[in-house]
């Protein structure tokens, strides 16, 4: 099983950092060859562009979506390629920048290591394994019937809204164990306590990560009852924290597909 932590990103955002890294491994290749000629002024030539420059240009695409640790490694190899450009000049030693590149190599691989990207996860349902898994570690986590109810979730501008409704509005019963559920986690929201979603979707589930490291105050958690269940408002001003509550929200109805619909879908339903 992938244990690195999913990125969630918009098919151009996916593309922007992926050409970066193809970028990134030809102008490594390019300095491989010189190396192999002591072309030290080529190794210059090729290094520039890979330095902090192309840094500047991936920050005003990505800030607020992707991870501060993943931007940070980034930052780290384009300084390091930075370096290699001008101690190639300076220094004209095939030995030095070899270990230098060794070294900026670690740092890229260390991210590949702890990342994965993916995109489109709004439309995709996970497979029968992983929803029997979810369906089995819920049973432990939610009080409620995932077969008597449906969750609806609906993205917003500033967040969105979490609901769990009954599908028979005369079962009480379930109508009480969403209502204690939902303002159980919204408590445990307030507190920047979201081990709940963790037990059921994992450690590594998108969006997590940001919204459990978000400031006290930085995104409100407003409970709300309903004649047949109960919802949770999910409302910032930081664009980051916004896309984080948009990727966790799809990566719940990916995991909760059979019992889960987006906001969208749910209202065409009660349309008809």
């Amino acid at each position: 099983m992938d244990s690195r932590q999913i990125l969630m990103l918009s098919e151009p955002q996916r593309s922007h950092v992926l050409d970066e890294m193809r970028a990134l491994l030809a102008g490594t290749q390019a300095i491989l060859g010189a190396l192999a000629t002591d072309d030290m002024a080529a190794v210059s030539r090729y290094a520039k562009p890979l330095g902090m420059g192309m840094a500047d240009n991936a920050e005003k695409h990505l800030k607020g979506v992707l991870p501060q640790e993943f931007m940070q490694l980034g930052l780290s190899v384009h300084k390091d390629f930075d370096l290699i450009a001008a101690d190639a000049e300076s220094l004209k030693d095939p030995k030095h920048t070899l270990k230098q590149l060794s070294e900026a190599m670690s740092t890229c691989n260390a991210c590949h290591a702890s990342y994965q990207i993916r995109t489109g996860m709004a439309s995709e349902k996970a497979s029968d394994a992983r929803l029997d898994e979810v369906a089995q570690r819920g049973s432990h986590v939610m009080p409620f019937a995932l077969e008597q109810t449906t969750h609806v979730f609906t993205k917003t501008e500033q967040g969105g809204v979490q609901q769990v409704i009954v599908k028979d509005k005369a079962n009480t019963e379930q109508i009480k164990l969403i209502r204690e559920h939902l303002a159980k986690i919204s408590h445990e929201f307030k507190q920047g306590d979201f081990s709940n979603p963790a037990k059921i979707h994992g450690d590594t589930m998108p969006g997590l990560d940001e919204l459990r490291k978000a400031k006290p105050g930085q995104i409100r958690f407003d409970y709300k009852e309903l004649v047949d269940g109960a919802e949770i408002t999910y409302s910032t001003d930081v664009p980051s924290l916004i896309h984080a509550l948009h990727q966790w929200f799809d990566a719940q109805l990916s995991d909760h597909a059979r019992h889960a619909v987006s906001g969208h879908a749910h209202h065409s339903m009660h349309g008809n």
